[in-house]
């Protein structure tokens, strides 16, 4: 018990971070989702729902404005530990969105061919027309980035382009030891697709359902209450209410099944259902970064160069480094003979008027 007049304090709820926690905090992989000058509501509504995906390591509410440069996002990352950043942006054609990685790249540039928001992809659908924000991380499935393919035409990316893509989608997500963790704290899944030089991006949220149990039955379980068994005769009567249950009022057999432990440690078969829940994209490698939006261009799917195009270039760009390197001596040199020229003067100064005196 706490002295008279003091605080209660909480010791088993509210315990203080340890240093392992600190540095999985630093491990763990966390986003900024931002856009950068003018979008439509359309591409300002995807943001919102891109964060929810990547909720709880994301910023639900960054303050955005077009005053803010990247040099103050990349400061607040560093301050904030974030490792990635995703910004959409449009033109008047086109839409677009970057992944980077903070702070030194690489950048990977997607147009956006197609994109549905979260409630048009809730309102497309029969049953499962609301989702809310879930805590935990989703899992990350990824299909066909690991695939070796040849391609000959220079402006179609190559298996080993694609494979970067797959290293740094996968690099965006937490990573999930499989032995600990409780597959029932599993609520969402992200899917990234590669097919016919199209990336697919899918949002499901998972649910969990007894294996071989009618419909009755589970609304009894969930309600976790008696229903009222006035009008029959016994428990079995209101199961089969006069009626054999028909074959649509049990599990689905095309679903999956899962043994999970309940809290009794006794082991149910369970059945998993997905439900898309949004947002939905469909995306084209555009464009590869070696730095933070600049540096050596590794593909591009407009611009094809040849080698001794990009030797040249790379000449060019060492050389302007070179000057500079060159100038910033040249000014500290004159920085420093001018201080050495102030402190001589001063120093004169102040001679003549100690003679004066």
């Amino acid at each position: 018990m706490p002295k008279v007049g003091g605080r209660r304090k909480k010791t088993r709820t509210h315990k203080e971070a340890t240093e392992e926690d600190l540095d999985l905090i630093g491990q763990t992989p966390k986003a900024f989702i931002l856009k950068r000058g003018k979008v439509s509501s359309t591409i300002r509504q995807l943001i919102d729902d891109y964060r929810d995906v990547m909720y709880p390591f994301t910023s639900m509410n960054l303050q955005e404005s077009d005053k803010t440069k990247m040099k103050d996002y990349i400061q607040a990352a560093g301050y904030y530990l974030i490792s990635h950043m995703i910004i959409m942006t449009q033109t008047n054609k086109n839409s677009y969105i970057r992944f980077i990685q903070n702070p030194r790249g690489p950048t990977f540039t997607f147009r956006i061919l197609k994109y549905a928001n979260r409630n048009e992809v809730l309102n497309a659908q029969r049953k499962f027309k609301s989702f809310s924000r879930v805590f935990s991380p989703p899992l990350l499935v990824m299909n066909g980035f690991q695939t070796d393919f040849q391609s000959d035409d220079p402006k179609k990316p190559t298996s080993e382009h694609i494979k970067l893509v797959g290293n740094m989608i996968q690099s965006m997500f937490p990573a999930i030891n499989v032995q600990n963790t409780n597959p029932k704290t599993q609520k969402r899944v992200i899917l990234f697709s590669y097919k016919n030089d199209k990336i697919y991006i899918r949002h499901y949220y998972i649910s969990f359902n007894l294996k071989g149990i009618d419909k009755k039955m589970k609304k009894i379980i969930k309600a976790n209450k008696l229903p009222n068994l006035s009008k029959y005769n016994s428990f079995s009567d209101f199961l089969q209410n006069n009626h054999q249950m028909f074959a649509s009022d049990t599990e689905q057999s095309d679903l999956e099944e899962l043994e999970i432990e309940n809290k009794q440690h006794k082991k149910q078969q369970m059945s998993i259902r997905l439900h898309e829940v949004g947002p939905r994209l469909e995306l084209k490698l555009y464009k590869i970064e070696e730095g933070f939006m600049q540096g050596n261009v590794v593909f591009n799917r407009v611009v094809s160069k040849t080698n001794k195009a990009i030797e040249k270039l790379r000449k060019i760009k060492r050389r302007k480094m070179l000057l500079k390197y060159k100038r910033r001596e040249e000014q500290e040199q004159n920085l420093q003979k001018k201080t050495k020229k102030q402190e001589i003067e001063e120093f004169d100064n102040v001679n003549k008027k100690v003679k004066q005196k």
